[in-house]
């Protein structure tokens, strides 16, 4: 049984990427720009949570346009969107550098508790 050449290339690059610090650090061009597509039509059909994924995972990957998108839901979430948005402070330090604009604080925030309903026990 033989193996045919550059069968195994796929398997091999990956294997080589993935112990290559920087290896992922920028998405090609064109996965980019068509994951950035995706991303932003989701956002357009009111899908936001998976929007805001799919822009912060580009943005991680160093996609600017993506990381200014991801850093706006971040910093209007509960207006605009009724939600706060997961992030860390080295993500927000990292898209905020990647779009150009300053890095925003994080800001703890207090939530009102639910009422709770306490069942009468009958007598």
């Amino acid at each position: 049984m033989s193996i045919k050449p550059f069968k195994c290339l796929p398997l091999a690059l990956l294997v080589l990427g993935c112990a290559s610090p920087g290896a992922f650090a920028q998405p090609a061009a064109g996965i980019g720009e068509k994951l950035h597509a995706e991303a932003l039509a989701s956002f357009n059909q009111a899908r936001f949570p998976e929007a805001y994924g799919r822009f912060s995972g580009l943005a991680d990957a160093g996609h600017a346009p993506a990381a200014a998108m991801a850093l706006w839901m971040y910093l209007n979430g509960t207006s605009v969107f009724g939600k706060d948005w997961d992030s860390s402070p080295q993500q927000l330090a990292a898209w905020a550098k990647l779009a150009g604009q300053p890095v925003p604080v994080m800001v703890g925030r207090t939530y009102p508790q639910p009422a709770t309903v306490v069942a009468r026990q009958g007598r």
